[in-house]
């Protein structure tokens, strides 16, 4: 926040006069305005007397220096807001919650079933000699079942092993949804950096401009220059102007993006409060690999396709239960034996080939992710590799260019001395300052380039903790309207 500020506060008798000036001071919104410095003008007309300038002159600073004055939303913020925004990051934590629900229920298929049945059925029986039914009439058979799997190929164990690998693999996978909304975050937020900053250089260079036309303004009237030296920089400053409309324009767009992402008003005030953290070498960058979001999803989403073999092999064993019935209610004769337990044992001889042609299946579905895996492996490295690549070039580019700035700022201040001196034509004090303010306006744009990239550098390598602990479902802030901040 640049800014200043002037109070001066008197008091004489019961009357307290207190006077404030405010230059230059980006602070206020609505909001905080009126829940600041409302407050504060209510105790102000509760004091009236000479003893409280003091406390009034301290409310006053807190007003205008409080964390709330200084307006300005941080990356961290926006990626947050993004987070609770996304409809992709919610769609993902119900996948992993589908997994978490598929891996009990083959956690149950180990135990035992337990279940009730009834059953009536009315018969026509003959009659005796005697006229008696032969059979009774009307027969009930109320039961409890107990079936418990004793052997099933290993089937089931091994189904257990696919869910939970599946249910790691999504989990995996929220982290690498989150790493791509990070990439998108830090390019809309920084986007919208980078064009404020161009649109604060042109408007600067325009100042410059028209200092300078001022100033030969008064070289025309004493004859030391000429008219079209007037009309060339006019010509200049026309153009600039066109160039500050188009990136006001562009500037719209890249808030409407942000917006879009965050929920936030178009026109919230942005601060860059990321630290610049240490280079990390290519070969330290490179080990991480194996430990980034995509590369686990898809290690596991391998190794659960590779149970798919196991479960198709099952099907040549035989399988073994173990069944048991209790008896409530038990027709004829029967119905002194309350229970009855035995071994239940099928084994397959003939399917036709369909179980050895869901084994080829399988192993053929296992290759391919085994394949996946080989590419997302490579996708990472050359992900790794080209934002490694980007910092580094950037990093040589800043010095350079704050060098070239540098000299061109003194090529501009010598150049216009020259002109005074007439040692230079106006066509060559335009060209020096075309240079300066083309080299402050790319060196701005590369210092925001050189974040975003480093940024983006830090999630691909696991370097950020926001994208490692994915954050839990909370309100959604969705369907409504963008909130003013």
């Amino acid at each position: 926040m640049e800014g200043g500020g002037m109070a001066k506060i008197t008091g004489q008798g019961r009357s307290v006069r207190v006077s404030f000036q405010i230059f230059n001071l980006q602070i206020f919104n609505i909001r905080f305005f009126i829940s600041s410095f409302i407050p504060f003008f209510i105790q102000f007309l509760k004091c009236g007397g000479t003893a409280y300038p003091t406390v009034l002159f301290s409310m006053l600073l807190t007003v205008l220096l409080s964390p709330e004055a200084r307006a300005g939303k941080s990356f961290s913020q926006a990626f947050d807001a993004a987070v609770h925004r996304s409809e992709t990051i919610d769609i993902q934590k119900e996948l992993v919650e589908q997994s978490t629900e598929v891996r009990d229920q083959a956690q149950g298929a180990l135990f035992p079933t337990i279940s009730a049945s009834g059953s009536w059925m009315h018969l026509n029986t003959p009659n005796n000699g005697n006229g008696n039914p032969l059979f009774l009439s009307d027969q009930t058979t109320t039961k409890v079942t107990l079936d418990q799997p004793l052997f099933r190929g290993m089937k089931e164990y091994a189904a257990l092993h696919q869910t939970k690998a599946l249910l790691e693999s999504q989990k995996m996978s929220l982290k690498n949804s989150l790493k791509q909304l990070f990439y998108d975050t830090a390019t809309a937020y920084y986007n919208v950096l980078a064009l404020e900053s161009d649109e604060k250089n042109y408007l600067l260079e325009i100042e410059i401009n028209r200092k300078r036309l001022r100033e030969l303004e008064h070289f025309l009237r004493i004859g030391r220059s000429r008219e079209t030296d007037l009309l060339t920089f006019k010509a200049n400053i026309a153009s600039l102007e066109a160039q500050v409309a188009a990136t006001r324009g562009q500037l719209d767009a890249a808030r409407a993006i942000l917006a879009f992402l965050t929920g936030w008003n178009p026109t919230t005030e942005l601060t860059d409060e990321e630290k610049s953290s240490p280079p990390v070498t290519l070969e330290k960058a490179l080990h991480t690999i194996d430990d980034r979001a995509d590369v686990k999803a898809a290690e596991k989403t391998a190794e659960a396709y590779h149970e798919n073999i196991r479960i198709a092999r099952s099907g040549h064993f035989p399988t073994l239960d173990f069944v048991a019935d209790y008896f409530i209610d038990r027709p004829g004769f029967d119905r002194f034996q309350v229970w009855d337990a035995g071994i239940q044992l099928n084994i397959p001889i003939f399917a036709g080939g369909i179980v050895q042609s869901q084994v080829r299946q399988a192993t053929s579905v296992a290759k391919q992710y085994e394949l996946n895996l080989s590419a997302v492996r490579r996708t990472a490295e050359q992900e790794i590799r080209t934002f490694h690549a980007a910092v580094a070039a950037d990093e040589k580019q800043l010095d350079r260019l704050a060098e070239a700035v540098a000299l061109s700022k003194q090529n501009y201040e010598v150049e216009e001395r020259d002109y005074r001196n007439g040692l230079v034509t106006n066509l060559e004090v335009l060209q020096a300052i075309n240079t300066y303010q083309d080299g402050q306006r790319q060196l701005a744009r590369l210092k925001i380039t050189s974040q975003t990239d480093a940024l983006k550098l830090q999630a691909a390598t696991g370097g950020r903790n926001e994208i490692q602990q994915a954050p839990p479902a909370e309100n959604d802030t969705r369907g409504g309207a963008a909130h003013a901040e």
